[in-house]
């Protein structure tokens, strides 16, 4: 083999090789958001955006999720802020694909929720489809995203609420929402209980709109990931219209790993 060719092999070796070796550009972008909204709330959200921030997010609208974290305790930089739940959130985002923000509070309340929800409706104007909003949440936040789920009086239309594990005190009505509920609980959940989590669909059956109450027989309060596919498929269901995936949640949540009431109004 004479050096020419010796030399030009030895080229394009490194040159794939150069290329196998980059890594992959990421398929999502985040950002940390403080101060105020247009309307004057207090500000702290992750947002995560289901493009590359060098290639930007194209021509779509994006449905927008918004999530609220459970108590953490008074720990402010414990299990329960956002970061326990980055990963699910991020999967969220790509898979939908949807813009989801988090309120990062260790006791999230109806009002960070909201505040987040008009900071993104404010700052991604022409990227998010006002039309379909969806809140979660988990334990505390699943109460507070179901009490935020009647988003008339603050100008808001909710599409649909997944409330996770939900601390479900009088303060939440689930009979006011904008959208159909789906509470998702654990039979091994020792901190909000059935007798916390069942009010809330006895109120979802008052509301007009429908939900479901399902119950994963080998989960426990913080055994998010024994929920999946479920939310996924709950999200493809109300904020893409997605018929398919409705049967496919339905035939999920029949199965024996799941104990499903549903309301009359809940097709």
């Amino acid at each position: 083999m004479n050096r020419k060719l010796l030399f030009g092999l030895f080229v394009v070796v490194i040159m794939f090789g150069g290329i196998a070796a980059r890594p992959p550009q990421a398929d999502y972008s985040e950002e940390d958001v403080h101060g105020h909204s247009q309307g004057n709330h207090e500000l702290d959200c992750t947002v995560i955006r289901p493009w590359d921030k060098s290639l930007g997010p194209g021509s779509t609208k994006y449905p927008v999720i918004v999530w609220a974290n459970g108590w953490g305790g008074n720990n402010v930089a414990g299990e329960n802020t956002t970061g326990f739940y980055i990963e699910m959130l991020r999967e969220w985002a790509v898979d939908g694909p949807y813009i989801v923000i988090a309120a990062n509070q260790w006791s999230v309340q109806e009002s960070d929720v909201l505040a987040c929800l008009e900071w993104i409706l404010d700052e991604y104007e022409g990227l998010v489809d006002p039309t379909k909003i969806g809140l979660a949440g988990h334990s505390q936040g699943g109460g507070a995203v179901v009490k935020a789920g009647d988003g008339e009086p603050n100008g808001f239309d909710i599409t649909a609420v997944l409330a996770m594990n939900p601390y479900g005190p009088a303060w939440v009505d689930a009979g006011k929402q904008d959208g159909p509920v789906m509470v998702l609980t654990g039979a091994y959940d020792a901190v909000t209980p059935y007798s916390w989590t069942y009010p809330v669909f006895e109120a979802l059956q008052t509301n007009g709109i429908g939900g479901m109450y399902a119950v994963n027989q080998g989960a426990g309060h913080n055994d998010l990931d024994k929920f999946e596919p479920v939310p996924m498929l709950w999200w493809r269901y109300t904020l893409n219209g997605n018929r398919r995936a409705g049967r496919e949640l339905r035939n999920i949540l029949g199965a024996d790993l799941w104990i499903t009431q549903y309301t009359d109004g809940m097709d």
